[in-house]
């Protein structure tokens, strides 16, 4: 039986890849069981890679995407150009698409 034991600290502990390939199938029982401490492993205990359960997995890319939405709107709160009103936008759209639906010369 397999047992990683982890001291709280993130990577505190890092296994080797055998040690987790032998391990696999124990690991993600556990994380169907609802374990979400994370097994950091790399070759020669080198810090690689990192395995966590696919919920932890969605809940960080979540927060990725939200960092990276707020700094775009922090970038576009900062540009000092005008925004185009609502009748102003509903023009460029609509030439844009007469641009889009005109037949293209071969």
């Amino acid at each position: 039986m397999y047992e990683f034991p982890y001291a709280g600290a993130m990577a505190n502990r890092v296994v080797t890849t055998s040690e987790v390939r032998a391990a696999l199938g124990q690991i993600t029982k556990r994380f169907d069981q609802g374990d979400t401490e994370p097994v950091f492993f790399g070759s020669h205990r080198r810090l690689q890679a990192v395995l966590v359960p696919i919920a932890t997995w969605e809940k960080l890319l979540a927060h990725a995407e939200d960092a990276l939405d707020l700094d775009l709107a922090r970038q576009r709160l900062g540009d000092d150009r005008p925004w185009l009103g609502e009748d102003q936008l509903a023009e460029v759209l609509r030439r844009a698409a007469q641009r889009a639906s005109k037949p293209k010369l071969e």
